[in-house]
């Protein structure tokens, strides 16, 4: 099944967590094996958006997560690079976390 950002969204800017839980709310539904989620129309996208998505849905899949596929712009490889931080960070869990505050607290 694809699953178009746009579509679900109605922007072209993928930034917010109101977005992030609306994209959450229709994949949590399906295992990563049977969608493809589509980026595509798609101008920007924040960390947020992707934490409340791709994060927790990376959370509720952690064994099976990498069979997931994403369709991204041709002019916006940055968006490969994102979700793929994304889905390494929620899967390191407390690690993450850690790591976070160690570089709050050299500041």
């Amino acid at each position: 099944m694809n699953i178009s950002v746009l579509d679900i969204i109605k922007s072209d800017l993928a930034t917010n967590l109101t977005d992030g839980t609306a994209l959450f709310e229709v994949i949590k539904a399906y295992s990563p094996s049977e969608i493809v989620i589509s980026f595509l129309g798609i101008r920007r996208i924040s960390s947020l958006f992707l934490n409340e998505s791709i994060g927790q849905y990376a959370l509720l899949n952690s064994l099976n997560i990498q069979e997931l596929k994403f369709e991204y712009p041709e002019d916006k490889e940055m968006f490969a690079y994102k979700v793929k931080d994304v889905i390494e960070n929620a899967l390191l869990g407390d690690e993450y976390d850690h790591f976070v505050d160690n570089a709050l607290h050299s500041m």
